[in-house]
């Protein structure tokens, strides 16, 4: 293969120009640049250097001489798929939100918040405390300010506990 003559500037890195590349290294990033549309934007620049230092390597291993035009291609073939191998077994990490998307419909939005209120419970405990004994609300007053209940109140508060508690029926 021919080595071009000059490489344009890489417009996301203009500090680290391609242009001032020379001789080899030249030759290998028109390799890596010909295979780095095989991989998302953002993965472009390390598998073109990984390529770059792979040919590199693989004519250090030949003795420095040059590699034949399909031995480079082959290599950075090799590489591409290196990289989607890698990506493969890479976990698979989601993100709640797309930050990209139009609608405000992301899973984080419609995740129940453990801060807000559950309506069915407020509901039911408001049913609940309109319909109770007022000597049941008695009873629990002085169980949470620690007061001491008396024989008829301990009693009273045990046949409303075995009342509303739920049957668990064992299958057998």
């Amino acid at each position: 293969m021919k080595a071009p003559t000059g490489a344009p500037d890489d417009p996301n890195n203009l500090p680290l120009s391609y242009s001032r590349l020379t001789g080899d290294w030249l030759l290998y990033y028109a390799v890596a640049k010909r295979f780095e549309w095989k991989v998302p934007p953002q993965d472009k620049a390390d598998v073109r250097h990984s390529i770059m230092m792979e040919l590199a390597d693989a004519q250090n291993r030949k003795g420095g001489l040059p590699l034949p035009e399909a031995a480079m291609y082959r290599i950075a073939s090799f590489e591409v798929a290196d990289y989607w191998r890698k990506k493969k077994r890479q976990p698979d990490l989601i993100s709640l939100d797309d930050e990209n998307a139009d609608n405000d419909t992301g899973l984080s939005s419609v995740l129940p918040d453990d801060s807000a209120l559950d309506l069915d419970a407020w509901v039911d405990a408001r049913t609940f405390l309109l319909s109770c004994p007022k000597r049941l609300m008695r009873i629990a007053y002085k169980k949470v300010n620690g007061i001491a209940l008396e024989g008829r109140d301990r009693q009273y508060l045990s046949v409303w506990r075995r009342k509303e508690q739920k049957q668990v029926f064992m299958a057998g």
